[in-house]
């Protein structure tokens, strides 16, 4: 039978269902054509895949901790600061006795706060504990913002009685009535410590969850211990410290100050030469952890392998004034790439070796990326935390270049 005869043994009827069935085609066609298009255009486009995945921030020049260039992660829910305050007012409220919240918390009875330094050694690295020891000035002045307001209201508190005067020592601010004793301040940790003239046993099982520091010697006279960590606290700390103010009358008209304004944030280095600050000697450290430089070191690894503290005090730095009118970055792969173990790298170098480095830059940041299987000095204005890692640990020597 040819097409012709087929054709002309086809009714109406069979021209109705052929074209139907065409059109049920053409409009799944066109469907799975708009689905496609869609998800084309949804599909994250990486305009430079060779371009380091690590973006990071410029803070005064210091070494700079990285940010993942990736999709923002969920951080944990934490209570705003307005929040926390309006939740511990309505905690005030309540009749019941207020819950111990120190469990789990580290005494911290001593007043040195340690760092780590390296000493090279027999092919080694050896960290040396310094201590420095804090007085409650730089304590302060280094604690959170809530910790400096509530001791402003404390302060505040203390000072509105008639006859308190303060005193500020090396380990605490002390108020006093005449001879008599009535509170100390000092600050440990992320909490503020209020020591009171009153005696601890007769608020045991109470609403008040406070310590006996009865044996401790330069406590005599305030052995009542009340550490200040939210609203409630708060609250209660005061209540306190009418108790221990013994009837002494408050006075009219006590104009409130902000204290904290007194004390704003400074780092560690400018308050040793504040003298706020001490460094004990070398005599009083005492040796830490020892490693051998890996052959090879992955980006992906460095964050467990080595504390971002430790390798802080590990870079040097250089004499030579960084020029930052013009910075570039180069990742470790490619200095691994196209540098021989044991070599110097400068900017410079960097030029005459990496490709594509332009060629009238005047500073050179150095960024985490890939393996480094060399053992390099590498001389930079900047480094991200994870980079200079990546050098530490194959033995190598970052150096940076002193900020203007």
């Amino acid at each position: 039978m040819t097409f012709s005869n087929l054709l002309s043994q086809l009714t109406a009827t069979h021209y109705y269902i052929i074209g139907g069935v065409a059109a049920v085609i053409a409009v799944a066609v066109l469907i799975a054509i708009i689905f496609g298009v869609r998800k084309k255009r949804s599909k994250p486009v990486n305009d430079d895949p060779v371009k380091d995945s690590r973006v990071t921030e410029e803070i005064d020049g210091e070494i700079e901790k990285p940010v993942a260039k990736q999709e923002p992660v969920a951080e944990p829910k934490t209570v705003e600061p307005e929040r926390e305050e309006r939740n511990a007012r309505e905690e005030i409220i309540s009749p019941e006795p207020e819950d111990d919240d120190d469990v789990g918390e580290e005494a911290e009875e001593h007043e040195e706060v340690r760092t780590v330094r390296h000493i090279a050694e027999s092919g080694k690295v050896r960290y040396i504990i310094i201590k420095y020891k804090k007085s409650f000035t730089a304590k302060l002045i280094q604690s959170a913002d809530i910790t400096k307001q509530y001791y402003s209201e404390l302060k505040n508190e203390l000072l509105s009685f008639k006859g308190i005067k303060n005193r500020i020592s090396w380990k605490h601010e002390t108020f006093n009535v005449g001879r008599r004793k009535v509170a100390k301040l000092s600050v440990r940790g992320k909490s503020l410590y209020l020591y009171l003239a009153l005696d601890p046993k007769q608020y045991e099982g109470g609403k008040y969850i406070v310590e006996d520091k009865s044996e401790v010697a330069s406590l005599e006279g305030t052995p009542l211990l009340y550490k200040i960590k939210n609203d409630r606290r708060l609250k209660y700390a005061k209540e306190l410290i009418a108790e221990a103010a013994d009837g002494a009358v408050k006075l009219a008209g006590y104009e409130a100050l902000d204290w904290a304004k007194d004390y704003p944030y400074d780092d560690t280095d400018s308050l040793v030469e504040r003298g706020l600050i001490k460094v004990l000697t070398d005599e009083d450290a005492q040796s830490g952890d020892m490693f051998k430089p890996r052959d090879v070191v992955l980006a992906a690894e460095v964050n467990e392998l080595l504390r971002d503290e430790v390798a802080v005090t590990m870079i040097r730095d250089s004499e030579e004034i960084s020029d930052r009118r013009k910075i570039g970055i180069v990742n470790i792969d490619m200095l691994s790439r196209y540098f021989e173990d044991g070599e110097t790298v400068t900017l410079e170098e960097i030029k005459n070796r990496v490709p594509k480095t332009e060629k009238n830059l005047t500073g050179i940041k150095v960024l985490a990326r890939g393996a480094l299987d060399k053992k390099l000095t590498v001389i930079a204005d900047n480094f991200s935390i994870e980079a200079a890692k990546m050098i530490l640990l194959t033995g190598g020597t970052a150096v940076r270049k002193k900020s203007r």
